[in-house]
């Protein structure tokens, strides 16, 4: 991709990690040609303000499988940073659901992306998914509807999605409590293994997503990032020495 202008489809734009990495990769236009599936194009345009002429949108839901396939075609890389907006509710009442969200919604995209050969999927998972006896996975999995159950099911479905094809790599980016502070004023720790606890920065989270497109990681890896007060500036050197998934 050297010297091209790598094409990035972004699903989530429009608040959180997915609008921190659009806001990133439009500030290196040479660089991004940025699109992004959006199934309200009002809230989107609001959310983006004067970036957002900037902005390919293309009309579609991570819950509607057949406007998935068309949004991947001619895509290097799909960033994922969805999250349900709802959480227990009455089967077959609504689709915001972490069950057909982060699961199904996930699982569509990446299968989609896959069929596409798009060749690099970023998915912005939540550290804790492996750990559901953690109390503060416990209190998401009690008030939000299992929702961390449902984001490691959608992990796997991505690996599972993404290892059936060659020369196509997936990224698993696991953040820590998000917050709203600014970007860039704290080191990050980069580990595996879903093992520690912190909180991190949206802005940071971004520019790791932003890294693992550029290809400075270690491809069909998983990991969790936090900030630490312990150094002033992210490196991010340590995710080319991550290791990549064992798949079974």
């Amino acid at each position: 991709m050297e010297g091209q202008v790598c094409k990035v489809l972004v699903v989530g734009c429009t608040q959180g990690v997915g609008l921190e990495v659009t806001k990133a990769l439009l500030g290196v236009p040479e660089n991004y040609e940025v699109h992004a599936l959006v199934r309200n194009r009002e809230k989107a345009l609001k959310a983006l303000g004067d970036e957002a002429p900037k902005v390919n949108f293309i009309d579609g839901d991570i819950t509607k499988e057949e406007t998935l396939e068309p949004a991947c075609q001619g895509m290097d890389a799909v960033v994922c940073t969805v999250g349900a907006t709802a959480g227990w509710r009455i089967p077959g009442l609504s689709q915001d659901t972490p069950r057909h969200v982060d699961f199904l919604g996930v699982k569509k995209l990446s299968e989609a992306a896959a069929s596409a050969k798009v060749p690099k999927f970023v998915l912005v998972s939540s550290l804790g998914v492996t750990r559901p006896w953690f109390i503060v996975s416990i209190l998401l999995n009690i008030l939000v509807g299992r929702v961390l159950v449902w984001k490691l099911k959608g992990e796997d479905a991505l690996r599972e999605s993404y290892t059936k094809h060659e020369h196509i790599n997936y990224y698993i980016v696991r953040p820590g409590g998000l917050t709203r502070k600014e970007g860039g004023k704290h080191g990050i720790i980069v580990d595996q293994g879903d093992k520690g606890n912190g909180m991190i920065t949206r802005s940071d989270v971004a520019h790791v997503v932003i890294a693992c497109i550029n290809g400075a990681c270690t491809p069909n890896s998983t990991f969790e990032i936090w900030n630490t007060k312990q150094e002033e500036v992210p490196d991010l050197s340590s995710l080319t020495k991550l290791a990549p998934d064992k798949i079974q």
